[in-house]
């Protein structure tokens, strides 16, 4: 088995796991999420991946984060990603607006996501439990935090409560490169 359709297989583990201690059904939880049971049975399977747009309504419904559900278990002491590791979500609609690497392995505290590409307009808000930082490292990005239009340029970071609605995009031609760091509310604790 590919380490590609692995990590789709473990995304799937986690979301199925997750659901049955939720109490949820399949047709529950696709229904709650906004997604159809075909897609939410794929993807349980390792099937299908998602765009983190669904990966996210599915966290907020089994009341985690999508970078939570893209953990493994912890294995080793440490977490090492390498620059050509392939673990990468679609976001937002278009693929070629860009993609989202984890950048965290493994079931810790603190996760992190490196977005190559932001899309030119706001999508829709997301909400979730837990911290986030956002670092911009090239480019220029409006994040709208509840109604509230900030931007960021290279070297700008913003840090804010992920509960807050919120949401980004590209505001110039240049390619956006941004690292976003969140702790896991659903890990505290453990």
């Amino acid at each position: 088995m590919s380490e590609l359709r692995g990590l789709d297989v473990a995304l799937g583990r986690q979301i199925r796991e997750r659901r049955i201690r939720a109490g949820l059904s399949l047709k529950e939880l696709a229904s709650q999420a906004d997604l159809s049971p075909s897609f939410l049975s794929q993807l349980e399977r390792g099937l299908a991946r998602p765009r983190i747009t669904s990966l996210h309504r599915v966290a907020r419904t089994l009341g985690t984060t999508a970078q939570a559900l893209l953990a493994l278990e912890e294995t080793k002491p440490y977490s090492l990603v390498r620059r050509d590791d392939p673990r990468e979500v679609d976001h937002d609609i278009d693929k070629a607006a860009g993609t989202a690497r984890s950048l965290v392995r493994d079931a810790r505290f603190l996760t992190a996501l490196e977005f190559r590409g932001v899309p030119t307009s706001f999508g829709q808000y997301y909400e979730h439990p837990g911290e986030e930082m956002l670092l911009v490292v090239q480019g220029v990005v409006e994040k709208d935090i509840d109604g509230e239009i900030i931007e960021l340029r290279a070297g700008d970071c913003i840090c804010f409560d992920g509960r807050v609605p919120h949401r980004s995009r590209r505001v110039s031609d240049e390619e956006v490169v941004a690292y976003l760091i969140t702790v896991r509310d659903d890990a505290r604790g453990s």
